[in-house]
């Protein structure tokens, strides 16, 4: 009898769905106000091919996207196919063609085109196809990324006029000729255009070293030159021209770290949010204590600040965990016995450990005599 014996048909039908959407359609996810995705083939300019968002459905566009100012993400999926022909006037944030589906979706660029965006990615299941031999302009410092099963079209005609322009740069042609640093098939074969996409070991805390990674990929990645920049807490500033630099030292707060990847007349850039989390101060100890060799041992106390508890070691640093999340540690012997802060949220620990100290000792037997002051005669 195997486990699905005990779903019922309807459900599993369901979870099944429910799974295939989460894996293979994860734009679909996290909407935004004024996403548009297309729903229809057609041109560009035409409101009708597309949907908007509009924070809690998606509902018909009464305009394309680009054509006014606020336009967000722009997905081509569905299995249509939208025909570019025109300069779209005001920027977005990204353009996505491609859902992972089965149909392939598809940007056809018919015209002398531009597209003030500084994200371009074919995705899976994308494709994008020059029908005129015109160039397509995005803005400098553009990243136009190809993913592994989506794909620029260099079928015949494959013309040196078939071209992406970022900036004033003839980044790209079809051929690789008129200049072109890359053709087509580079940017299928690599990737795309140079691209950084930073991130970092966070969360961390402060006293911890800060991994950052600027993930460069793409054409002329193997050559890139990087310049990382930062702001933060107090006036910090940064600076490191290596692609995965580390850094220590820095105090809690928030920080803005830019890596800058630069190879030939391409730059591209992207910037990583890092939060540094405070360290709780040192546990305060309950106080040491003594007592008699075969006595009942006691619990050892110390007290941390809201939200944080506390692990208990058998020595300064490193050591054997004993006790983990306990404001009290009982001990079996006596010895000393070191208590370190953890704040129950980051996991950020204390800079140092407490040491408390169970001492035994010898203690002489009491005898209590009791002498009477007088004896009454009777």
């Amino acid at each position: 009898m195997g486990p699905n014996f005990l779903i019922p048909q309807k459900i599993r039908i369901l979870l099944s769905s429910i799974f295939f959407i989460l894996v293979f359609t994860p734009h679909l996810i996290a909407q935004s106000v004024n996403d548009y995705r297309s729903i229809n083939s057609g041109n560009w300019t035409s409101p009708l091919i597309w949907e908007v968002y509009n924070g809690t459905i998606w509902v018909p566009a009464t305009s394309y996207p680009g054509q006014n100012a606020g336009t967000n993400d722009i997905s081509i999926e569905g299995g249509n196919s939208i025909t570019l022909s025109s300069n779209i006037p005001n920027s977005f944030n990204s353009l996505t063609i491609g859902d992972g589906l089965a149909a392939t979706d598809v940007l056809l660029v018919a015209g002398i085109s531009t597209l003030n965006t500084m994200l371009i990615t074919i995705a899976n299941g994308g494709f994008g196809s020059w029908i005129s031999n015109v160039s397509l302009y995005i803005p400098a410092g553009a990243a136009f990324i190809v993913e592994p099963l989506g794909s620029l079209d260099i079928s015949n005609p494959c013309s040196a006029a078939k071209r992406i322009v970022i900036g004033t740069v003839i980044y790209s042609s079809c051929n690789g000729g008129a200049g072109a640093t890359y053709s087509f098939s580079d940017l299928n074969n690599n990737g795309g255009s140079l691209n950084v996409s930073p991130s970092s070991n966070e969360p961390i805390c402060e006293g911890q070293i800060l991994n950052l990674f600027s993930n460069v990929a793409g054409s002329g990645s193997s050559s890139a030159t990087f310049n990382w920049s930062a702001t933060g807490p107090g006036g910090y500033t940064y600076s490191s021209t290596l692609s995965n630099p580390s850094i220590s030292n820095l105090i809690s707060g928030s920080y803005i770290f830019t890596v800058e990847a630069t190879s030939g007349s391409i730059t591209h850039s992207g910037s990583k949010i890092v939060s540094i989390s405070n360290s709780p101060d040192i546990p305060i100890s309950g106080g040491d204590t003594t007592i008699c060799n075969n006595a009942t041992i006691p619990a050892l106390m110390a007290s941390v600040n809201s939200g944080e508890t506390i692990d208990w070691y058998d020595s300064a640093s490193s050591g054997v965990l004993l006790l983990s999340g306990s404001t009290n540690y009982l001990p079996t012997s006596s010895g000393s016995f070191f208590a370190e802060a953890r704040n129950s949220v980051t996991g950020c620990l204390s800079i140092s450990r407490i040491e408390i100290v169970l001492n035994t000792k010898t203690c002489k037997a009491m005898i209590n005599r009791h002498i009477p002051r007088f004896i009454k005669k009777i």
